[in-house]
């Protein structure tokens, strides 16, 4: 991973001394807006200073006042700054050496995870520390070397505290979504965001409960304080009603358009960290639908969102597994047997079936394999075998097990179908034509042809699965299937390529071409097999 963004930008910490920067200095405008609106006496005075005298009058004042405004909001940003600077430094090392295309080590990286995910958490209550040194500050001044009234320094440094409060949520929110945006994808390329040790977190129901008190209690606690301080100074004003009420309507308006634009901003940024990654889930469990098991769900926090992609991603990388496993198999077993035993359709003590079994050999083998190298013999058999398969497959048919030289194939198991025989006998006769197309090939390269015979039975069969406790392999099992393989062997002494039993003639559906019936004795069979050739 290298320290760059979606944006190919580099990744720093800029941005976080930024966002300390400006929540500050948003914070203290605030607090000056307010002040500058408030009918207390003694802001009521300021402002008259200020009006009252001409512009050139009031310019000094006016820069005086601005100078002192600009200092606060300068000396509070440096002190953020320090102590953010202090604090981030595990981080800014991560990503100074991501910067240089090196690896932080597994103690550093640790840290500077820990950090940054508890970064907003650890700038709320030194922001607040600002604030409150501020706050009390200026009541001190304002009272040791009577710069304004009791009532009128309370409200400043209560205001002033409160507006601390709102402005060090907004910092938090925004810090964290600056983090989530540039940084966190970076630091955890593969989320878990959990399972750093020692960091801090904030559940989805603390964040709307912070949302519902910012936005309501605290900007009620600011106007009800200015009224409650307005009340002591009603007999001492001497300004008349109809200007004092005008007072008090323009400091509420001012009061509800900040705190307007201040809950706007915090529900955006609260209602973004909830919505965007949720929105992301979505989207990529469509795609997960489509079958897109590639994708991964961006986790960017380390609350029940978080906890929810990281279990997502879990769930995704299983299906992937899974998908996979269920190709590969589909490798080693047919497809249907596959969904059978995957969908746990296929008895564990079989089940008795109707069906049409195949057997193919291929001939004189022995003597093939004495006379070729082992790498030919297998590309041999492997040519042969994929053009069987396919002719077997393309009729509905179900290739149980390639042994050696020979196919064994069925049809009617594990799903069952009516015209078993008829599909056994179409995939006999593409089998005889594939071969034929197969022997052109070899002809065409100068090799010699190879010939095999297939032998058809139906009958009941056990089929299910089979082998030990611990492995299993589908297979089929009884007389129909032993009478298929003696068949086959008839194909020899008859001199033909296919060879169909009465069993399976009994039940076409369809003319075949077929050539004089025989019998014959075969070894573990009571009476003779009754035997045809087909043309």
């Amino acid at each position: 991973m290298t320290a760059k963004d979606a944006n190919s930008r580099p990744a720093g910490l800029g941005g976080l001394y930024a966002i300390g920067a400006a929540a500050t200095a948003i914070g203290v405008l605030v607090v000056a807006i307010l002040n500058i609106s408030t009918p207390l006496e003694y802001f009521l005075a300021r402002r008259a200073e200020v009006v009252g005298a001409g512009w050139e009058a009031a310019l000094p004042t006016v820069i005086h006042r601005g100078s002192f405004l600009t200092g606060g909001i300068m000396f509070n940003t440096i002190l953020i700054t320090l102590v953010m600077r202090r604090y981030l430094r595990p981080l800014s090392r991560c990503l100074g050496l991501l910067a240089r295309g090196q690896e932080p080590g597994p103690e550093l990286l640790t840290q500077g995870r820990r950090k940054l995910l508890s970064l907003p958490f650890a700038f709320v209550p030194a922001n607040m520390v600002g604030w409150l040194t501020a706050s009390v500050v200026i009541f001190s001044i304002s009272l040791l070397f009577h710069q304004m009234d009791r009532h009128s320094s309370m409200v400043l440094a209560l205001r002033s505290l409160m507006v601390g409060v709102i402005s060090s949520a907004v910092a938090f929110f925004w810090l964290e979504e600056h983090a989530r945006r540039r940084l966190v994808p970076l630091l955890f390329p593969e989320g878990h965001l959990d399972q750093i040790p020692g960091a801090y977190r904030i559940s989805i129901s603390r964040r709307i409960h912070a949302l519902y008190w910012l936005g309501s209690l605290l900007p009620l606690v600011i106007l009800l304080v200015t009224l409650f301080i307005l009340q002591y100074e009603v007999d001492h004003q001497t300004v008349t009603a109809a200007e004092y009420g005008r007072g008090i309507i323009l400091f509420t308006l001012v009061l509800a358009g900040v705190t307007f634009a201040t809950i706007a901003s915090l529900t955006r940024l609260v209602a973004r960290s909830i919505s965007h990654p949720l929105e992301q889930m979505v989207r990529g469990v469509r795609q997960v639908q489509r079958g897109n098991y590639n994708l991964r769900f961006p986790v960017v926090s380390n609350d029940e969102i978080g906890a929810l992609g990281d279990a997502g991603n879990l769930l995704i990388q299983g299906l992937a597994e899974r998908e996979l496993l269920h190709n590969l198999f589909g490798k080693y077993v047919t497809p249907e047997i596959r969904d059978e035993i995957l969908n746990g359709r296929i008895a564990f003590l079989g089940d008795r079936r109707e069906a049409t079994v195949v057997f193919a050999d291929l001939r004189d083998f022995t003597v093939y394999v004495e006379a070729h190298p082992p790498e030919v013999v297998i590309a041999d058999m492997r040519a042969y075998f994929t053009a069987m398969h396919r002719a077997i497959r393309a009729h509905g048919g179900v290739v149980l097990q390639f042994a050696g030289d020979q196919i064994e194939a069925a049809f009617g198991v594990p799903v069952a179908r009516p015209d078993h025989a008829d599909a056994a006998l179409r995939a006999a006769l593409a089998m005889r034509a594939a071969l034929a197309e197969l022997n052109r090939q070899r002809a065409a390269e100068g090799r010699e042809a190879i010939a095999h015979g297939v032998g058809i039975h139906s009958g009941k069969v056990l089929a299910g699965n089979s082998g030990s406790e611990d492995q299993s392999a589908y297979a089929l099992i009884g007389d129909t299937v032993n009478l298929a393989s003696r068949i086959q062997d008839l194909t020899k002494k008859i001199g033909c390529d296919i060879l169909v039993s009465q069993q399976t003639a009994d039940r076409l559906q369809e003319m075949y071409p077929f050539g004089d019936p025989s019998s014959h004795q075969v070894k573990g069979a009571s009476r003779p097999v009754l035997v045809m050739p087909v043309e």
